[in-house]
């Protein structure tokens, strides 16, 4: 079975109605009847939860809707990878490399452990690593399995 890192802004198009929200919920859909695992940081969870947050704070869903997406979210068992010292070191020798989050090259070095693609849908983020990352995927390139 194959591997996919997804950076938090795909878990929250998972559940909220947004650009990119059909592709995501494909590869959703691939993890859970099996096709596909979808691995994460842990940290990803609290990105995730401030993601929802300020769908809160705009008035755009209520708490009772965001602490249930948060337990469907865990529910959907994405195999979550802790914060390890040598994956931090090759994060942030990346993170000052390419100039990108130490958030996001701790996924893409998740990525190259597994030898795996990581699929996002940050612009900012798909601009920066242009010709210089192969590993990071626009979620509209995902196909399913």
């Amino acid at each position: 079975m194959s591997e996919v890192v997804v950076d938090s802004n795909i878990l929250v198009k998972w559940f909220i109605p947004e650009d990119y929200h059909e592709e995501a919920k494909a590869l959703l859909k691939d993890h859970l009847h099996g096709n596909v695992v979808v691995v994460v940081p842990r940290y990803a969870l609290l990105e995730f939860a401030n993601a929802l947050r300020k769908y809160v704070i705009k008035k755009i869903i209520g708490m009772n809707e965001i602490l249930t997406i948060y337990r469907l979210l865990v529910e959907s068992a994405p195999r979550f990878v802790e914060e390890k010292e040598g994956l931090v070191n090759k994060a942030l020798d990346y993170s000052i490399r390419r100039g990108v989050t130490i958030y996001d090259a701790y996924y893409i070095v998740i990525a190259q452990e597994l030898n795996t693609l990581v699929y996002t849908a940050d612009e900012k983020l798909l601009r920066q690593l242009e010709g210089k990352e192969q590993l990071v995927r626009h979620i509209s390139e995902y196909r399913s399995n």
